[in-house]
């Protein structure tokens, strides 16, 4: 198991889950390696849309101009005040650049770094060409006056001689870094994942090894970053034949937005997973291809969905006919009739939701719409046997919250 899926076990006691998305992880991977290899003959659905016949080309990521948060090394505080806290120490040794920079063997670790405010740990990986590597959550105080600012996390080279201090960024208590796979030629790359808001979203910052100097490749946190990370999500990256950077796959929570879920399914065992697979496309990672769960309430949503932009045609796929229609000629425009007649809400801009409540049993799929008043609507849906989960039948009735 990574770094990053440890974190994530410990952070949300969420491991038996963990567990199933490992092997739909696998399988998803699988499916992005064969469209890669085919990428002629490969189809498959991103939100929605298919996946270019050419698949994009995995690069060497370029160099990159640091963005503001993490500043350039001869402008960063802090940078200066660490290198000179490290300048006496003339070996390798942990525990002796630990108290160069007056950190506790308590401070010193995994997971002391992982989650606390201050902590150094051992990065293995990076150890192409014999360079050894620390990370480190610090906060300068300089000759007895109070410490400056929040901690900072930097990267320390060791170089043969001395310790190079690198500046990633603010540091977080809540974030792991973790080596990319790549090429023994190329220069390695590591990914610092920060993890935000009461949903913990994990978001990569890409960085490369060059010279014993860590410099910027890619910031997912940029407004210009094409990605999207998931509530209660991880972050794993997938080297990949003819490619020196990685596949990247997040996956999590999916926030689907007009079938509202309860913050943490731990709650309800309801809601559904999503992954997406990122390639790297000239200068960053671009989303490739995205997958869900299908399970019972993926596919209420995307009858929800499909209904909201009135595409009777698709959600009519999503249906058994003759089950959902009470009837033994059931057509489409009969469908279309009584959705319009009998639950026009589904085509109006309305926001559903799922409650989270312990009386509600998450094996009936239930979800309710809000109608004013303190008034709800209160749907009960019915499906046909897995794989395809159609629907046979909705209920509705009407109560008091």
């Amino acid at each position: 198991m990574s770094r990053t899926q440890s974190f994530r076990c410990e952070f949300l006691n969420y491991s038996f889950k963990n567990i199933c998305r490992t092997k739909c992880i696998a399988l998803f991977m699988l499916a992005v390696q064969a469209v890669l290899a085919f990428p002629a003959a490969g189809q498959a659905r991103a939100n929605g849309e298919l996946v270019p016949s050419s698949a994009p080309a995995t690069t060497a990521a370029p160099q990159s101009e640091i963005a503001q948060e993490t500043g350039s090394a001869a402008f960063t505080p802090g940078l200066a005040a660490i290198q000179k806290a490290i300048a006496g120490v003339r070996s390798p040794d942990l525990q002796g650049l630990a108290g160069a920079l007056g950190l506790s063997h308590a401070q010193v670790g995994q997971r002391a770094f992982d989650n606390s405010t201050i902590g150094m740990e051992a990065i293995t990986g990076l150890e192409r060409g014999g360079i050894s590597a620390m990370a480190v959550k610090w906060q300068s105080a300089d000759e007895g006056r109070p410490q400056e600012g929040e901690p900072k996390l930097y990267l320390l080279s060791w170089t043969g001689e001395g310790w190079l201090a690198s500046y990633l960024m603010e540091a977080a208590d809540a974030l792991t870094l973790e080596v990319l796979p790549g090429q023994e030629n190329t220069a390695p790359l590591f990914a610092v994942i920060i993890y935000r808001g009461t949903t913990a979203v994990p978001y990569p910052v890409i960085f490369r090894l060059q010279n014993h100097h860590a410099s910027l490749a890619w910031d997912g946190r940029s407004d210009a970053a094409s990605y999207a990370g998931y509530g209660f999500g991880s972050i794993q990256f997938e080297k990949t034949p003819g490619g020196n950077v990685p596949v990247m796959i997040t996956e999590g929570q999916a926030d689907p937005g007009l079938l509202v879920f309860p913050v943490s399914q731990e709650q309800t065992g309801r809601g559904f997973q999503a992954a997406t697979a990122y390639l790297w496309k000239s200068d960053g990672y671009v989303p490739f291809r995205t997958e869900y769960t299908h399970n019972r309430d993926y596919i209420l949503y995307r009858f929800i969905a499909v209904l909201h932009l009135h595409d009777f045609k698709t959600a009519y796929s999503l249906i058994d006919p003759a089950q959902f229609l009470k009837t033994k000629e059931p057509t489409l425009d009969l469908f279309r009739e009584r959705i319009q007649n009998d639950w026009p809400e589904f085509i109006d801009d309305r926001i559903f939701e799922v409650l989270a409540r312990p009386e509600i049993d998450p094996e009936g799929h239930e979800f309710i719409l809000r109608t004013g008043g303190g008034r709800i609507n209160v749907y009960h849906p019915t499906f046909s046997a897995s794989p395809s989960f159609r629907l046979t039948g909705l209920e509705r009735s009407e109560r008091s919250e």
